[in-house]
């Protein structure tokens, strides 16, 4: 009989089982043909993979090797106009088919040397439009030429009731960022605008030149739209404004002397390469520049001295040749005499809320 403790039938098989072991290692020291540290499991080690070697330029089926094109294209890259997203983009009319084709396969650090040179020539393309007054870098935004064909109706009707022609309406926008305001209206058939690289504030202080209609989008940043509100008080001509909705808001908006054109689709503005510093340039990228739209904005019209039938008869006609057009779509703006008539995809947040609680 044992001394001790009884032990439960699991702990019997665990020491009969260590008996055995202890036994078999004994007797195999002895023999000298395994040694007890054969028992002790060895950590397995994991076999990495080998990784495949990438194909050289030649094996990939360039027709040259990616150094000698990437060398020859920053050599030119001066001479060609565009940027790089231009160039990358099959629908710009600088589009490089031969750049697209092997952009995928060049190597990483010849494609950083292009993205490098490229961001190079953006910085250097702001040093040299020069603003002569203060400015902020969000409000570098040229207004897309879909706004302008939107009011150029607007602008043959003001022409027609002072007795002038397109060609001789005198347009004035004090806010100049890159001049495409210019480029635009002509093309509308309106080569008469003055729009120069000067600070409003002190023209205004030596008097605005001779104009017929004011027609811009202000900055949006800082007083500029309250300053330009008070100058539009006092000038008293037909103005054309392309602001925020959030305008209508405003306690210093007067709302009797507007009224709105709201556009179906919303607008997007156009900032000129180079005038905004941003890490990424090729983001929504075209001729006009980079793509932005921060705001929901519309045309704020104001009659000026001229009769409210100018407008009205002009909307009219407006509304009746959109009922009869044979075309499915729908016209591309929609005229709104009062604030509270806004689309509820155009009204400001504060409007909105107003509207549900009442």
């Amino acid at each position: 009989p044992t001394s001790g403790p009884r032990l439960g039938a699991r702990a019997r098989k665990r020491a009969r089982r260590k008996r055995k072991r202890e036994e078999k290692e004994s007797s195999a020291s002895k023999e000298g043909k395994i040694s007890v540290q054969s028992f002790i499991p060895k950590p397995v080690k994991k076999k990495r993979k080998k990784k495949k070697a990438k194909p050289s330029g030649e094996d990939r089926g360039d027709a040259n090797p990616p150094d000698e094109f990437v060398t020859s294209l920053l050599d030119s890259f001066e001479e060609r106009s565009g940027t790089l997203s231009d160039w990358l983009n099959p629908v710009h009319r600088y589009y490089w088919k031969d750049l697209k084709g092997r952009w995928s396969k060049l190597r990483k650090a010849d494609r950083k040397k292009i993205i490098l040179r490229d961001k190079t020539r953006c910085e250097a393309m702001r040093k040299e439009i020069n603003h002569p007054f203060h400015t902020m870098s969000d409000d570098h935004c040229e207004t897309a030429p879909e706004a302008y064909e939107d009011i150029a109706c607007v602008l043959h009707a003001i022409a027609k009731e002072l007795g002038k022609t397109a060609g001789e309406l005198k347009i004035y926008d004090p806010y100049y960022c890159d001049g495409a305001v210019v480029r635009n209206l002509a093309k509308l058939g309106f080569p008469n605008v003055y729009n120069k690289c000067e600070d409003f504030y002190e023209t205004l202080a030596q008097g605005v030149p001779d104009h017929d209609v004011l027609l811009t989008n202000p900055p949006y940043s800082n007083d500029h739209i309250e300053r330009l509100m008070k100058f539009v008080k006092e000038n008293k001509k037909p103005t054309l404004l392309l602001m925020p909705n959030y305008v209508t808001d405003k306690e210093f908006f007067e709302h009797k002397s507007f009224v709105y054109v709201i556009p179906r689709k919303r607008y997007v503005y156009w900032t000129p390469k180079g005038l905004r510093p941003k890490s990424k340039f090729q983001n929504h990228a075209s001729s006009l520049g980079v793509r932005t739209s921060p705001f929901v904005s519309f045309w704020y019209i104001s009659r000026g001295s001229l009769r409210d039938k100018t407008l009205q008869d002009f909307y009219r006609q407006l509304g009746q040749e959109d009922d009869q057009s044979e075309s499915s779509e729908r016209p591309s703006c929609l005229l709104v005499r009062r604030k509270k008539d806004l689309p509820s995809n155009v009204r400001p947040k504060e409007v909105l809320s107003y509207v549900h609680s009442s």
